[in-house]
């Protein structure tokens, strides 16, 4: 994929100085967020399957020597539902701490205007897929599932094909079909990038980008000429912008390069 699309919203037409989209897009600041801060109650979220009491037994007859005493501590003893409990608190620990960055291949998309760029007011950033390489979100009915049982194997070393980050960050790639609409994909934080962290404040962080990573400003529809002006006067002389008009079919909208 040559190029990745943010839509960003303009709230404040009559203030844009106070903007924290524009602000960021001239600092070339992105806000990453984690999943908390979602508006969909249900995206990034997981379904945990408990494992019953005959799979306990049997993943702890498969044990020895200390990681069978530690199982037995944190499974067996008691009721066990503690080490269970805990073990969803470490799993959503590791969920909440994921920090990425939204993005569709998609810059036509009359619902996305509508829904994340203020009604076609707002603008898109389009980002070089040579530097940005964000990760396809995969649609389906219902909320992935977190097997606790696989996850227990392979903390005691049981299994070993995947790893536990890989399998927490494939969970948050996940979204109900209703959503399919956005064609998102999903940028991660690396660790080589935290380094870039200019500001964490929780559930968003902004990072720093570089200049060079975007190919293009897309501006709305109906964003005006004034909003316009004020983002081609703050952004290097180099930039490239584009628009949005409506097709000859008055039904589809199209990117074209736009020229003051």
């Amino acid at each position: 994929m040559s190029s990745f699309y943010k839509y960003s919203p303009i709230k404040n037409l009559k203030n844009l100085e106070d903007e924290h989209s524009l602000n960021n897009l001239f600092s070339s600041r992105v806000a990453f967020s984690r999943r908390k801060s979602f508006n969909d109650l249900f995206d990034s979220q997981v379904k945990f399957i408990i494992p019953n009491k005959h799979e306990i037994k049997q993943t702890y007859k498969s044990l020895s020597g200390k990681s069978k005493l530690d199982f037995k501590h944190m499974f067996i003893k008691g009721s066990g539902s503690a080490g269970v409990d805990n073990l969803k608190s470490r799993i959503n620990g590791i969920l909440d701490s994921y920090l990425f960055y939204c993005l569709t291949d998609n810059p036509r998309s009359n619902l996305m205007w509508s829904h994340y760029a203020s009604s076609h007011n707002g603008f898109c950033i389009e980002w070089d897929g040579n530097f940005v390489k964000p990760q396809k979100i995969k649609y389906q009915q219902s909320i992935p599932e977190f097997d606790l049982l696989q996850f227990i194997k392979k903390i005691f070393g049981l299994l070993n094909d995947t790893s536990l980050l890989e399998e927490a960050w494939a969970k948050l790639n996940i979204k109900l079909d209703e959503w399919e609409y956005e064609q998102e994909y999903r940028f991660q934080l690396s660790n080589s990038m935290e380094s870039l962290i200019v500001e964490d404040m929780g559930n968003i962080a902004l990072v720093q980008a570089q200049p060079e990573w975007v190919k293009s400003i897309v501006f709305g529809y109906r964003m005006g000429q004034d909003t316009r002006n004020y983002i081609i006067d703050r952004l290097p002389s180099d930039m490239k912008y584009k628009e949005i008009i409506i097709c000859s079919n008055q039904s589809e909208l199209k990117v074209v390069n736009y020229s003051a």
